[in-house]
């Protein structure tokens, strides 16, 4: 709690709030375990992270990335325990004497290795932040070694790992939490207190099309069952909380072609609700609507998207954040999907048509005012909104904040530093009586409780 700044203290303020010059900062970066952070990227985390941290190393930063021995990046990795390694670790029955599974125990002594390793260094004044991607209690935890420089970012919902954290951290802690968006900030406020750092994407690394579309290059007619240049793409993993058949309904009821790309995350799914409809597009003698394309690269994803009238996002579940959203604005091309998780803080109405869950007729709807949204103030909102730029410069002014702070505390703890501000705290004003009694009093009359 800080004390009232009296009026005539009023030039203390310009003393405590001299920042640190900016300066490249040493951080410390911990990834989850199960996957490599490189390409071909497992999911989205995978690929936030590397970017992360490959766009600080480019502004100048230094990042160690604590992350699977396959990961790909600018940064020094560290790479984390390995199988092998802990396999000649532990007996091969030591989970069972410790009631875990053997992955659990895995992941256990994973974080706990790293987390030493990152102790060690900072003792050694090597780190001044530590930003912690792992979903895992163990850094959580740990981290409360370092206060508000250890941040934790909430890119999930609430995992058993996370909420066996969370239930203790919840009663205080001095470390801090980015959500990746406000329906993140609120799923995790009856815990921690969060602030807001949106994902990112390398928006400049995606060819964009600003005009109208033309056409389709595919198996399909060019033109579609109204004689349209008008097509519409849906890509994703193709399981029940995607809503993969619920597009594919959608266009069949509007009469509306459809490129579907994924891979068949869930088989039991895509047999029973979408392979059905597949077999029945196109029989009795009428022009085809569907075209499955499967499992497909980025630069064919860039180029569905380029030539699509819109994207069509079907999630049933509270996506934390939806990186399709923004990889489809960032090549021009708007957006009709489900108000549900953070879609309707990334797709504005300039750049497109959100409806409630699962409402068809308002989404069909959507299919007619679409085509008026400009593609050129989707592109823009990818630029100024969903950029890696936007998100790193969120993360980098947190990060200084919490160096500034310790650096301000560390000088209210050397003699000749409180010293000094009593100096010019006292020449102020004549009247004012000279701050005497202990370093912590004189601290806290200049700064305020810290």
């Amino acid at each position: 709690m800080s004390c009232a700044n009296p009026s005539h203290l009023s030039n203390a303020v310009d003393f405590r709030s001299t920042s640190l010059p900016t300066k490249p900062l040493r951080i410390a970066i911990i990834a989850h375990c199960l996957y490599p952070i490189a390409q071909p990227y497992a999911g989205g985390l995978e690929m936030i992270t590397e970017l992360l941290c490959d766009e600080m190393v480019a502004q100048g930063h230094e990042v160690l990335l604590y992350a699977h021995e396959d990961s790909q990046t600018d940064a020094t990795l560290v790479p984390f325990l390995t199988r092998a390694e802990f396999d000649a670790m532990v007996y091969d029955n030591e989970h069972d004497s410790l009631g875990m599974s053997r992955e659990e125990l895995y992941q256990y002594l994973v974080y706990q290795r790293a987390l030493r390793d990152i102790l060690e260094r900072d003792g050694r004044g090597e780190i001044d932040i530590v930003h912690n991607h792992s979903l895992h209690h163990i850094p959580m935890m740990t981290g409360q070694a370092f206060g508000s420089r250890f941040f934790t970012t909430f890119h999930t919902p609430i995992f058993p790992q996370l909420r066996l954290a969370l239930l203790t951290l919840r009663h205080g802690t001095n470390t801090q939490f980015t959500a990746i968006s406000q329906h993140q900030q609120r799923l995790f406020s009856e815990f921690v207190p969060s602030h807001v750092v949106y994902n990112g994407i390398d928006v400049e690394s995606f060819t964009s099309n600003i005009e109208p579309t033309t056409g389709f290059d595919s198996n399909l007619n060019d033109k579609g069952v109204n004689g349209e240049d008008e097509v519409y793409f849906w890509y994703g993993r193709i399981c029940p909380e995607k809503g993969t058949h619920l597009a594919m309904q959608y266009c069949l009821e509007a009469g509306k072609r459809l490129i579907i790309a994924g891979p068949k995350s869930n088989e039991a799914y895509f047999d029973e609700l979408v392979a059905p409809l597949l077999a029945k597009d196109g029989q009795n003698n009428e022009q085809p609507l569907f075209d499955y394309v499967g499992h497909v690269t980025k630069d064919d994803i860039n180029r569905y998207l380029c030539r699509a009238t819109a994207m069509l996002f079907t999630s049933t579940w509270d996506e934390p954040y939806g990186l399709t959203l923004a990889e489809s604005l960032a090549c021009g091309t708007p957006v009709i999907g489900f108000n549900v998780g953070a879609s309707a803080e990334i797709i504005t109405p300039d750049t497109g048509v959100i409806v409630p869950k699962e409402d068809k007729a308002a989404f069909i709807k959507g299919f007619d005012t679409v085509k008026n949204i400009s593609r050129q103030a989707c592109r823009t909102r990818a630029l100024t909104f969903c950029s890696v730029a936007a998100m790193v410069e969120g993360y980098l002014e947190l990060y200084r904040a919490a160096v500034d702070k310790r650096e301000q505390t560390q000088r209210l703890h050397h003699p000749a530093d409180i010293t000094q501000s009593l100096t010019v705290l006292n020449g102020q004003n004549s009247k004012v009586p000279s701050l005497v009694g202990s370093d912590r009093k004189a601290a806290t009359l200049a700064y305020g409780e810290q």
